[in-house]
């Protein structure tokens, strides 16, 4: 499996019902594993993004399915960056020309 983060900023129509924010996270899990996407962390945070997310996949193609649906739900501006182990990003320098 793959790994990405999935950063999240809350939008202005959601912030009008924040109040019923903890009750609407409950349901990502869920609805992350239909697109085959599984949360290995789930963080709120404050400055630059609302929430982030450790999530792995198979593909990238789930994990962008996933975000564009949480972005069509109006609550969330989503976007999603892959992310390597050590050892992944070492086979990729590894690749490079000298």
């Amino acid at each position: 499996m793959k790994l990405y983060f999935i950063t999240e900023k809350v939008t202005r129509e959601a912030m009008m019902t924040v109040k019923e924010a903890p009750g609407r996270a409950k349901g990502v899990v869920t609805f992350a594993a239909s697109f085959d996407v599984r949360i290995i962390e789930f963080f709120y945070c404050n400055n630059l993004f609302d929430f982030v997310m450790k999530v792995e996949a198979p593909d990238e193609e789930s994990v962008t399915a996933f975000v564009m649906a949480l972005n069509k739900s109006g609550n969330v501006t989503a976007q999603m960056t892959r992310a390597y182990t050590p050892d992944e990003w070492a086979g990729l320098v590894e690749r490079l020309p000298a």
